[in-house]
Formats: C-alpha cells, sequence, structure tokens
C-alpha cells in the first residue's frame, strides 16, 4: 500500500522545486516574527461526498454570523489534504488560512483531502481496482465537491466562488469551463501547459551543475521526448531516466499529465466572462511559478474584473519570508502567513461578501 501511496502521489506531483544558490542554515528562532496576519474564524463541521466510487472527506467552515457567499477550495498538486499540506514534508496551512479569510467576511467554504491524503486515502483508485488516476479525475471530484457545497449552503454551483492554489487553479479553470463558480481565485496558480512547465524546471536542474555529466546528458535527452510521446500518444516512452521518473515521467502518471497538459491556463482564462470577479497572485520569491510566467495569464484576464497581487515576500505556499531568501520554507516549518497575501484575500474576500 505505501507503495501505492507513492505512484498516486507521483500521478499528482508537485511541481519541481529547483532552488538558487542561496542556501539557509538557520533554526526556526531565526524566520521573521510578523505575528498573525489570518485570525481564526468560523467553525468546522466534517462531511463527506461521493466520486468516482471514492467517499472524500471535507471540513466545511461556516461563519460566525450571517452566510453572505459560499467558496470551493482546492489544493495544490500532489497527495496534499484539505488544509493544504503534505505532512509532515510540506506544512504550510494555505487553505486552512484562505478558509479563515472567508470566513471573517461571512463567506463559508469547503475544503477536502485529495485522493492519497488524509481521510479520503486512496479509494477506488487501491491496488485491487487497477483504476488509472486522470486530471479529468480530479476536477470531476472538484465537481462533485462544488454540488455538496451547494447543497450545504443554498447556493447555486454557478453562483459560488472557486479558489484554487498552485495547479488547483489549473482545476479552478476547468471547472469554469463548465460552468460551476462565478468568481475565482487563483493563487500562485499553474500559469502555462503542464509540461512547458515540468520541462523548464526539469531543465533548470539539468543546467544546475548538481547533477553527474551522464545523469545531466540523459534528462536533457529525455526532457524532449518525453513531452512528445505524451503529446502525440498519450504515453511516457520506456527507458525513462531515474531522475524522469522520480518526478513523474512514469506509466502510472501518463493519463494525468497527458489530460492536463491538453489544458491551457491562458486559453480558458480568456473565455471567462467579462466583469468575472478573478483574485490572481504571484511573488517575487515563489521558486515554483515565477511572476514573469504569470504575466501570460494576467494578460489572458484583463477583460475581468480582475484583482492582482503581485507580493514581494511569498512562498510558494503563500507563507510570509521575509528577508529570508526563497528556498528556506521548502520544508515542514510552519511559517506565517504572507502579509501581503493577507492582504489580497482579506480585500477580495471583502468585496464578494458585500
Amino acid at each position: 500500500m505505501r507503495g501505492l501511496r507513492s505512484v498516486i502521489g507521483a500521478a499528482t506531483i508537485p511541481l519541481l522545486v529547483v532552488a538558487g544558490g542561496a542556501t539557509f542554515t538557520g533554526t526556526a528562532s531565526a524566520l521573521p516574527d510578523t505575528g498573525s496576519v489570518i485570525a481564526p474564524s468560523g467553525s468546522d463541521t466534517e462531511v463527506t461526498f461521493d466520486a468516482s466510487g471514492t467517499t472524500f472527506h471535507g471540513s466545511l467552515r461556516s461563519p460566525d454570523g450571517e452566510v453572505k457567499g459560499a467558496a470551493l477550495l482546492l489544493p495544490g498538486s500532489g497527495v496534499t489534504d484539505r488544509n493544504g499540506n503534505q505532512a509532515p514534508m510540506m506544512v504550510a496551512d494555505t487553505l486552512l488560512r484562505v478558509s479563515e479569510s472567508l470566513a471573517a467576511q461571512g463567506i463559508a467554504s469547503l475544503r477536502f483531502d485529495k485522493i492519497g491524503a488524509g481521510a479520503t486515502g486512496l479509494g477506488s483508485y487501491a491496488p485491487e481496482t487497477g483504476n488509472v488516476y486522470g486530471f479529468t479525475d480530479q476536477v470531476d471530484h472538484a465537481q462533485a465537491a462544488a454540488e455538496l457545497l451547494s447543497e450545504r449552503t443554498g447556493f447555486g454551483v454557478d453562483d459560488i466562488l472557486v479558489l484554487g492554489h498552485s495547479e488547483g487553479g489549473l482545476t479552478t479553470l476547468a471547472l469554469a469551463e463548465r460552468g460551476v463558480g462565478d468568481g475565482y481565485g487563483l493563487l500562485a496558480p499553474l500559469s502555462m501547459r503542464y509540461l512547458d512547465l515540468l520541462s523548464g524546471q526539469l531543465e533548470s536542474l539539468a543546467n544546475s551543475g548538481q547533477l553527474s555529466e551522464a545523469d545531466t546528458d540523459a534528462l536533457r535527452n529525455d526532457i524532449p521526448r518525453a513531452v512528445d510521446s505524451l503529446r502525440s500518444t498519450g504515453t511516457v516512452p520506456e527507458g525513462m531516466s531515474p531522475i524522469m521518473q522520480q518526478f513523474g515521467f512514469n506509466e502510472f502518471t501518463a493519463t494525468f499529465l497527458a489530460e492536463a497538459d491538453a489544458l491551457d491556463p491562458p486559453v480558458l482564462a480568456a473565455s471567462l466572462p467579462a466583469g468575472t470577479p478573478v483574485l490572481l497572485t504571484c511573488s517575487d520569491k515563489d521558486l515554483n511559478i515565477t511572476c514573469d510566467q504569470i504575466e501570460p495569464l494576467r494578460v489572458s484576464l484583463e477583460h475581468t474584473d480582475l484583482q492582482f497581487g503581485h507580493f514581494t515576500t511569498a512562498n510558494h505556499t503563500l507563507e510570509e519570508l521575509g528577508p529570508l531568501p526563497a528556498g528556506i520554507a521548502d520544508g515542514p516549518a510552519l511559517l506565517p502567513a504572507s502579509t501581503e497575501f493577507a492582504t489580497a484575500i482579506n480585500g477580495w474576500a471583502a468585496q464578494r461578501g458585500q
């Protein structure tokens, strides 16, 4: 089972982080003391919903007062739980903090454990079923969650907010294409075709000088043939190097990668109705997705009611780095919430809760 859990994790692989030359060797006491910028608000109720033969477990966050709206919160890549964590390696509480900001403005929200994570577990994707997990499945699961949110709050699926972090931004745009949602949060989102981003990150690794000459040559040879094969046949070619396999280029992930790559975020964003409320964020200290990579997506959203947050001290999981070099948060340390993000999400949520 442990092996299959790793396979499911690889099917929704975390975006590869290739750190720069800066390193940080201090302790947790050296982290910036910014205090609490997102205060706890509202209360959680455990909920479940069924999709693809699996029972998903999640939390419905209800405001303390009047419910003015509803929001679906979607996590990033990998085996990510309802709070946006991949414990013990990554603990950021990204979605938990978003739920608290929304609740403070009267907006109820639903977040849930993805396949392989938390109480949901592997579900119908357990070893004995042989099911293949694809990106379309991920969107189906999110749509089922939206339907539960609608049932529990009384807001139609076409009248809710959908906020996605990282890969969850692509899931958000895929839901919008299905008519789910009436306002969207794209938080440090996947901003280009999936394989283009992964290729760029792997090429950075190949150019980093961290690999042996043989590994570097194998990686540079494998990247284009993997992309060509996935885009032409939906399969990963045989003989991928161990590094390529480690980062998800294997037979178990082929369907997910091919389906996700078929969607182009700027194209999807351009099809949103004019005036749609959208929150888009990027940060100069995000090692996964740069603000330059976000720019085409921002341009494609100019016809919407866009609030664009260009941050300077937030990491990819929207935690506060302050003066620390990018890279410090790539571990289990729970950093304070980004002050820039707190201001952006609180302001945007306040407008939606009016």
